[in-house]
């Protein structure tokens, strides 16, 4: 509803490209609503009740963000063509327009992470269980106590024993036990005591700003790398998923064909300038990207982007779904997340024997003879 009571459209929804091999759920939003007032609580702007999904957003033209942090308090920020940011799961948060002219448009990438993949598990368990197991990062100390309890129950190990096998004072492992921090020597000794690696006893604290991220254009151009084909520019990323990777990739000129690219993730592509590009992987496959074209690219198969002729730039010319507020030139977001290989997955992985681990996916072999 708008601020009338009257129920008027607020977003126009449009699919983009996505495989039913990753989680990636991309959508081109074009925000219907103007608010012009600058008020994160004008009644006009209908906020969401967050969602499962983590998300991505690249803005194209004038669009304001708006997001409730954990203390209750609403959040605007004024974003443009090039901005992005990060939003994670269960955070309420809208869009609206400052202005009719240009389009104000979002490409919202959402995709579903590990707890998604353990749906099912989770459902069973109960969300309050699982709560009591993983504690809240926002609060460290807490964090820190649930995730030492759950190793303990796991080894069937008391408080008592924990002191005997520590060799430490009582008084030291309750400080532990009730989440204080513990030195290096002190992880160490938990680590052999408990049968993990270090890694597994560690706490990375959720700070208040990193609950939403928000990147500027200008600070990601800042920090923007050039190769002989492209210029990669950093968007929004965060530390808690590591494996999320955003850049705006500008297609140079020199790109006659571009360089290969490829890594373990699934990649998303979104064309939000002006001029063609060229998409090739594989020996010989290729496929014309046109402003407001989209694509997904499997994990390991190279790919490159290169500079389309003139003249078959302007045979293929259409108008621009993103109108006037398009960027400029060979301009494309790129967005990767993980799937299935995982960096816990793969850190299994490599502890296979090399007599047998390329046998994993492709058994062809009994285990007995």
């Amino acid at each position: 509803q708008d601020k009338s009571g009257h129920r008027t459209p607020y977003y126009e929804y449009r699919d983009s490209a996505m495989s039913r091999c990753s989680q990636f759920r991309p959508e081109w939003i074009k925000v219907l609503r103007v608010v012009t007032s600058g008020d994160p609580l004008d009644p006009d702007i209908q906020m969401n009740n967050g969602h499962l999904m983590m998300q991505t957003t690249l803005f194209i033209g004038p669009v304001d963000f708006y997001w409730t942090d954990r203390h209750g308090h609403v959040h605007r920020r004024e974003m443009n063509t090039g901005d992005s940011n990060y939003i994670s799961p269960f955070v309420p948060h809208s869009f609206s327009a400052r202005a009719e002219s240009p389009e104000a448009i979002i490409i919202a990438v959402t995709y579903g992470g590990a707890v998604r993949c353990a749906f099912r598990e989770v459902s069973r368990v109960g969300a309050t269980n699982v709560g009591k197991l993983a504690g809240d990062w926002r609060d460290p100390v807490e964090a820190r106590k649930c995730l030492l309890k759950r190793r303990l129950d796991a080894e069937c190990l008391t408080f008592q024993d924990l002191v005997d096998q520590l060799k430490m004072p009582p008084g030291r492992v309750e400080e532990l036990v009730a989440g204080q921090e513990a030195t290096a020597l002190e992880l160490q000794a938990l680590a052999e005591v408990l049968h993990v690696r270090l890694s597994d006893l560690m706490v990375c604290p959720l700070k208040d700003e990193e609950e939403v991220v928000v990147t500027s254009a200008a600070g990601s151009r800042s920090k923007a790398r050039k190769s002989r084909s492209y210029v990669l520019a950093p968007l929004a990323r965060t530390r808690h998923q590591p494996d999320l990777k955003t850049f705006e990739l500008e297609v140079l000129d020199a790109a006659q064909p571009g360089e290969g690219l490829s890594c373990g993730l699934h990649t998303f592509v979104y064309h939000f300038g002006s001029v063609p590009v060229e998409l090739t992987w594989g020996k010989d496959s290729a496929q014309l990207l046109r402003p407001g074209d989209s694509a997904y690219v499997a994990p390991m198969v190279e790919h490159r982007f290169s500079v389309v002729p003139d003249a078959q730039a302007l045979a293929v010319r259409r108008p621009n779904p993103n109108g006037s507020a398009h960027g400029l030139g060979r301009r494309l977001l790129v967005v990767r997340i993980p799937g299935q290989l995982s960096g816990e997955t793969l850190a299994e992985y490599a502890t296979f024997s090399a007599f047998g681990r390329d046998r994993v996916g492709a058994e062809t072999v009994r285990w007995y003879n």
